[in-house]
């Protein structure tokens, strides 16, 4: 069974000092628990005809003696799975996922 929610989150743009606020669908998967984020569009824009971003895969695991999220593709770490993770963790209202 997959457990399906949205997320809200700002994504910078540090050389310009600035942000854009984002959303998406976020799906576990069980089988090998991560979460599937789809559908992100631009909060002001979230019926626009494209997403600002592909469709990403996360999960998170223990690095260095502490939980982060990684990419399921690579298993690294980047600022956006950091910041998406973070979301999804905002919304769980819990840091770990088991």
């Amino acid at each position: 069974m997959n457990q399906s929610f949205s997320i809200h989150f700002k994504y910078p743009f540090k050389e310009k000092n600035i942000s854009i606020e984002l959303t998406g669908n976020v799906t576990l998967h069980h089988s090998t628990p991560h979460y599937t984020v789809s559908n992100i569009r631009f909060v002001n824009r979230p019926d626009g005809p494209y997403d600002a971003f592909p469709e990403i895969r996360l999960q998170q695991r223990p690095l260095h003696g502490e939980l982060v999220w990684v990419h399921m593709d690579t298993q690294k770490e980047s600022e956006l799975s950091h910041i998406v993770g973070k979301a999804i963790d905002d919304h769980l209202g819990d840091s770990s996922v088991e």
